[in-house]
């Protein structure tokens, strides 16, 4: 029963990530269509084509990620 119950869990985190993968895909999409694809959603500045090629669905430039990560930590 307790592995069936840690496969269960473990299931769930794919499912949960899943969705949260498709959602960042989905707001790139809108992104795209009202022009504002490869902006950052908190300081407005362009993400770099790099970051972008890397993770597409990218919604912070490296400058804010790095602030919002280490703001996080504290």
């Amino acid at each position: 029963m307790a592995n069936e119950n840690i496969e269960l869990k473990k299931q769930l985190n794919v499912v949960q990530h899943t969705r949260e993968q498709l959602a960042s895909v989905e707001r790139a999409l809108e992104k795209l269509a009202a022009g504002t694809y490869g902006l950052c959603d908190s300081c407005g500045k362009p993400i770099s084509a790099k970051r972008l090629e890397a993770i597409p669905q990218a919604k912070l430039c490296l400058e804010c990620k790095d602030h919002k990560e280490k703001g996080n930590k504290k």
